[in-house]
């Protein structure tokens, strides 16, 4: 199948999907002016997923091309149920009626698909970062004769990972007929379009709620919107961190000077202290950026690093949508993207509307019986087995939506803080239980929340991440607050704000004593004679030497005089966070009957009819707030995992703070544009095209980077295209391979992210004994279930006892063993002890494939 055939066999089947699901849509979201049809295309896959992958795991169905078609089956039946009872006249006639926006939704679809697909086409290789592992999982998937799918890297167990994204990935693969490795690029290309389009009709559906004099049709105002919606995409998917303009300034070689030996020196770049950047460049100055040996792209996503006692640096992932999608690994927080905005969307139509969704008087199993409420456990918690790290922060944003409802609408009390807790856990835990199976035998590398220090962001790192963002965001909140008729209430503001920045930071650093004194304690119980208390002091006594390593073995009393240093030292992120808190808590509850800044004296209130006018503004706010509080909490807490660090704190919340955050600034430049008036207006425009200027730098660029300025060495959408120029015997080998049955196959095992291993069941399918050890470990928790067999495998290709390797082949089951140049390397052995015990499946001038036979090791 040529490569545009399978742009538009998946552009054909991804568009079936949203044309089947629009009926469920239009029904589940009737508070919207678009009635959620940007999302009818996400909504679609995931219920599809759901059915099969749940079907799947309770045997029901088959994991083949049979089974998916079933599941779509029961989609669509979904589908004619919700459009009973009139709702498919209701739906004619509104088609009718939105044409237009119909129309230029499916526009955008289609553009930033294909688009992205010349990217991809342009760039397309499987292999380095994370990419290999996504590719793996695909592949096991599709040929797991049952769910949950087999480990590719581990064989003899399933999946460890949040691996539902996969799972509707293999699902498109299937029903389309692409091969997996082009399949992987077309995912890339259509999660890109779902996500622009996704936050389109978001945008969209603010921007159509706000009440405008200006125009004088209801057309019009829609007209208007759509415009402005496109402003959406391009803050959430193409604007970038500022790291794009340093790149040019430095290519030109501004802020360095010669000392007095000639040697460049730059105290602007050293306080920056940004990585290769802060290194003299080298002649001669050229416009364009380049920097040869280095991954010139990806320095944006490291601009924000950790800075250890004795000054080493600590790598921290910053990642924002553009640099994901330009890498294109299709890991969990990029998968996860449409379906965070589906559930944004739900919390918009829930906002929207005029009844109360959940009553908290009466039973809670009221809600049981609600149609929404289901809809709500089955995105949220699709999350969890998506992306693990959104599922809590989308339940928290849709418990805080309904609690400020609840609060406009009865006042505070601290019963609202028990139904806001009542409402999470029984989101959060019908979530889990529609995907129950899933939990089952998983195994996480969360490990806690730990203190942060003297870890924390610096203001002009964090500025220069979403500066792009927080310029209009910001100029909005000031024009917003002087918009109040009586903008008082802003020192009250400033007062909680700063009450809660420092009760995280005290608490952080009493956690934090507490956790570098459990030391002594912990010697203590394991010299009790109480096999528990042992245990517990076992865990206490890691838990201690992991932080005070990370800590560098510093005493206490040093380690807490820098945590306070460096924040008076460098301010900038929690005074930026602290002022925009403030502003927004002002304008979030100002001149509302239940408002916490209310007092006896201030006049008369608005009506509920008067406050509901600034409902988009107002979810504007809660979202604000929400990127407010997933940017600060990393300043005094982290989740601790492998890697013992905030590395993966910061990424994935800030990377879900960059989604609200582009959203806000794409509907607070058309809020801007269209009530700033004369000079005011002028200004406004000159510094909004300034900031979007400097925000399209780092596309700019690395765009043409990344694709060899769109001269590849050849055009293609086959991620394994380039194993077949390079290594053809490898290729052609692994091809063959992949045809075979299912069988746990031995090759060379060696560190992560190396293209040279693994490389054989990542791309045919099949289990391997051990892939990468160090990813194993994380997904995880440990080592344990990984064991020996690193050595095992060492053994097995290098001991001449024929005896010793075949118990090697019994322990796990091997079918396949292949013999190819970097076995012959890392082993130093000619293999013929193969060649004399087993039948030879395939070879070529440098590739041989074994296959054991039935009955030894391996079960057929």
């Amino acid at each position: 199948m040529s490569d545009i055939l399978s742009f538009l066999v998946w552009y054909i089947a991804i568009s079936v999907i949203g044309l089947v699901s629009m009926p469920v849509a239009f029904r589940l979201f009737p508070n919207l002016t678009s009635r959620g049809i940007a999302l009818a295309r996400p909504l679609g896959l995931l219920i599809w997923g759901f059915f099969f992958w749940l079907l799947c795991s309770l045997g029901i169905l088959q994991n083949n091309t049979g089974g998916v078609l079933l599941a779509f089956v029961l989609l669509f039946a979904l589908s004619v149920l919700s459009s009973r009872q009139g709702r498919w006249k209701e739906l004619k006639d509104w088609l009718k009626r939105s044409s237009k926006t119909i129309a230029t939704m499916e526009v955008l679809f289609f553009v930033t698909f294909a688009l992205w697909t010349v990217v991809r086409a342009a760039n397309p290789e499987v292999t380095y970062t994370e990419k290999p592992m996504e590719l793996a999982f695909i592949n096991a998937i599709l040929k797991s004769p049952q769910f949950p799918p087999f480990d590719p890297w581990l064989s003899g167990y399933a999946i460890s990972y949040y691996y539902f994204g996969y799972v509707i990935i293999s699902m498109l693969i299937r029903v389309t007929g692409v091969i997996s490795s082009v399949g992987f690029n077309l995912t890339a290309s259509l999660w890109f379009a779902l996500t622009a389009l996704a936050v389109y009709g978001i945008v969209f559906d603010l921007l159509s709620k706000r009440k405008r004099k200006t125009e004088k049709t209801e057309e019009s105002h829609l007209a208007h919107s759509r415009l402005g919606a496109f402003l959406g995409p391009l803050f959430v998917l193409v604007i970038s961190c500022l790291e794009g303009v340093l790149e040019f300034f430095y290519s030109w070689g501004l802020f360095w000077k010669a000392d007095a030996q000639g040697n460049l020196t730059s105290k602007f770049w050293s306080w920056l202290a940004i990585s290769e950047l802060d290194v003299a460049p080298t002649s001669p100055i050229s416009f364009f950026p380049s920097r040869p040996g280095s991954w010139l792209w990806w320095r944006g996503s490291r601009v924000i690093q950790d800075i250890g006692m004795s000054g080493n640096k600590i790598e921290v992932i910053d990642e924002f949508p553009f640099f994901s999608y330009l890498l294109a690994d299709l890991h969990p927080h990029l998968l996860a993207m449409p379906f965070g905005l589906l559930a944004i969307t739900l919390c918009l139509n829930f906002f929207m509307g005029k009844e109360e969704i959940f009553k908290f008087d009466g039973p809670f199993f009221q809600w049981f019986r609600k149609i929404e409420f289901w809809l709500t456990a089955l995105v949220m918690g699709s999350l969890a087995f998506i992306n693990t790290w959104d599922f809590p922060i989308y339940v928290g944003l849709f418990c805080i939506v309904i609690l400020y409802k609840r609060v406009l609408g009865h006042g505070w009390s601290w019963q609202r803080a028990w139904e806001f807790l009542k409402l999470g856990l029984f989101i959060g835990i019908s979530g889990v239980v529609l995907y129950l199976p899933f939990y089952i035998g998983f195994k996480s590398q969360a490990g806690g929340i730990l203190p942060s220090l003297e870890f924390m962001t610096r203001g002009v790192n964090f500025w220069i991440l979403f500066g792009a963002l927080l310029v209009p965001t910001v100029i909005w909140l000031i024009w917003q607050f002087r918009q109040m008729e009586k903008p008082r209430g802003f020192l009250t503001g400033l007062k909680i704000g700063s009450m809660l920045f420092l009760s995280l930071f005290l608490i952080s650093l009493l956690f934090g004593i507490l956790v570098l004194s459990l030391g002594p304690t912990a010697d203590k119980m394991l010299h009790s004679g109480n096999l528990m208390i042992v245990a517990m002091g076992q865990k206490l006594q890691t838990a201690f030497q992991l932080f005070n390593g990370l800590h560098q073995n510093f005493p206490t009393s040093s380690i807490i005089a820098q945590a306070l240093l460096r924040r008076i030292q460098s301010p900038g992120v929690w005074i930026t966070l602290l002022l925009m808190f403030s502003a927004v808590w002002v304008l979030l509850f100002k001149k509302t009957k239940t408002s916490p800044l209310q007092n006896e004296h201030d006049t008369e209130p608005e009506t509920k009819e008067e406050i509901a006018e600034n409902k988009p503004e107002v979810f504007a706010y809660i979202l604000l707030l929400m990127g407010i509080a997933l940017t600060i909490f990393p300043e005094f807490f982290y989740l601790r995992d492998q890697f013992g660090t905030r590395m993966n704190t910061i990424f994935k919340f800030y990377f879900q703070a960059w989604i609200m955050w582009g959203m806000i600034a794409a509907f607070a430049s058309v809020e801007l544009m269209d009530g700033l008036k004369g000079i005011k207006r002028n200004l406004f425009g000159l510094v909004w095209v300034v900031t979007v200027f400097c925000g399209l730098a780092y596309p700019f660029i690395m765009i043409q980077v990344k694709t060899n300025h769109f001269n590849p060495s050849q055009w293609t959408l086959n991620g394994n295209a380039y194993l077949e120029v390079y290594d053809q015997d490898d290729y052609l080998a692994i091809q063959q391979l992949a045809a075979q049955p299912l069988g746990v196959v031995a090759e060379a095992i060696g560190g992560s992210y190396n293209p040279e291993y693994a490389k054989v069941s990542t791309r045919s399918g099949m289990p391997t004994v051990l892939g990468w050890p160090g990813h194993e470990g994380q997904w995880r928790g440990g080592y344990t279930e990984v064991g020996s067999r690193e050595s095992d495998i060492q053994l097995l290709y290098s001991t001449e006892n024929w005896d010793e390797a075949m118990s090697i082949i019994n322990r796990y089951q091997i079918r396949y063993i292949y013999f190819g140049n970097t076995e012959k390397d890392l082993y130093h052995t000619d293999g013929q002890k193969f060649a004399e015990h087993l039948a030879t499946l395939y070879q070529n001038n440098s590739v041989t494939i074994f296959e054991v036979p039935a009955g030894e090791g391996v079960n057929q």
